[in-house]
């Protein structure tokens, strides 16, 4: 499912290391005693609010190494363009003018945000996919970091994804934006279901093992929703260090739940490691887990994870079709059946690079679990039918 071989990406991304001003890809694999590959970029020069210290997983030091490098890349390319810079209009000046433009509204603004359809905020040019025409959205959905104009939202590199071609980068873009979608569904209605750990296939139950045997527990859950894409979910304790903030997790979307599990146990070692070298500035968000006491951070995850009912591996859908284009063709049909009917892609990569890179945004996809300001129609009447909020009104 890749257009190239690891060994022609790794080539290429090693020589686009000074392009973007990736200055070292570090092996961080032996500070853990897991084993599992993990390696760290750096990238000294990014922007205020983007970690100068990225990570990169993979079942093997050379996918690890190539996975880092590209986490960097990515993040390179999604940082707001000087020239030209995003224009400044307001969505009823766009409108008067009959430029295409995506209502900011569609796009779940936080609780308590000042956007008018008078507002000036800045704008740019995406392509919708299933109309494939041009239409204007607001900037800060685009690129990361962006000013939180109007306090509508902030940015954020979900839908952020790098591929060896535009349809690689877009694919992998989607099964990002629908992680996270089905993640705040599954964590805020408590659905999905545990994974019976002996039912897991070879490979994931190597990774798990790997785990058990240095004494970190592990549990690894699923979410399915309308849209058809598992998502995985892998939370990891350790049991002998006894530190709340080794109390873990990492995610997964792929139309193949073998990818998808694995892909949940190799970030939730990353997310140990990122604490364990202690490199990365978006561990300061997590501080209060460093002051909260192992026995609490233990409650909080058994409060998150009891209760789920369990369900054997072999049990869950596989929809893959082995190949990019017939994957990304079942996700869109995935999407427009679940009725988000627009979905928006911009190329942020420039036209001479070796890798596209590109901001997905699909309007109606719930963020809720990241930002409980941010709620939408969706989540909202999942939550109004289960009881756990009142119809609006």
């Amino acid at each position: 499912m890749r257009t190239r071989t690891l060994e022609e990406t790794e080539a290429l991304a090693q020589a686009s290391l000074e392009r973007c001003g990736i200055t070292r890809i570090a092996d961080v694999t032996d500070l853990d005693v897991l084993g599992i590959p993990v390696f760290h970029s750096t990238r000294p020069a990014a922007a205020p609010g983007l970690n100068t210290v990225t990570s990169g997983k993979g079942a093997t030091p050379r996918a690890a190494r190539v996975s880092a490098m590209m986490e960097a890349i990515e993040r390179t390319w999604c940082e707001p363009p000087a020239d030209p810079a995003p224009p400044l209009a307001s969505y009823a000046e766009l409108r008067r003018r009959g430029v295409p433009v995506l209502d900011p509204r569609r796009l779940i603004l936080r609780r308590g945000h000042t956007w008018t359809e008078d507002a000036l905020i800045h704008w740019w040019p995406v392509r919708e996919l299933f109309s494939d025409t041009e239409v204007w959205v607001p900037a800060l959905a685009v690129f990361t970091p962006y000013p939180h104009e109007c306090k509508m939202a902030s940015s954020n590199v979900i839908g952020l994804a790098v591929g060896n071609s535009p349809q690689e980068a877009l694919l992998h873009g989607l099964l990002e934006a629908v992680e996270q979608d089905c993640t705040a569904f599954g964590e805020t209605l408590r659905r999905g279901h545990r994974v019976r750990l002996d039912s897991l296939p070879e490979g994931p139950a190597a990774l798990v093992e790997r785990f058990r045997s240095k004494g970190v527990n592990v549990q690894v859950f699923s979410y399915v929703n309308e849209i058809g894409v598992p998502a995985m979910f892998a939370t990891t304790d350790d049991t002998h260090a006894e530190d709340g903030m080794l109390i873990n997790g990492g995610g997964g979307a792929h139309l193949d739940p073998l990818v998808s599990v694995t892909r949940a146990l190799t970030e939730a070692a990353q997310s140990r490691l990122a604490v364990i070298n202690g490199a990365r500035e978006d561990l300061n968000s997590q501080a209060y887990r460093r002051h909260a006491s192992y026995e609490a951070m233990r409650e909080m995850l058994h409060a998150w994870s009891a209760e789920r009912t369990e369900i054997d591996f072999g049990e869950l859908p596989n929809a893959s079709t082995g190949t990019t284009r017939g994957d990304l063709e079942r996700v869109l049909d995935g999407l427009d059946k679940a009725g988000l009917s627009l979905v928006f892609a911009a190329e942020l990569a420039p036209d001479d690079f070796p890798f596209s890179v590109t901001q997905v945004i699909v309007p109606g996809l719930e963020v809720y679990h990241h930002d409980n300001a941010r709620l939408g129609t969706r989540l909202r009447r999942a939550m109004v039918a289960a009881g756990m909020a009142r119809p609006l009104r």
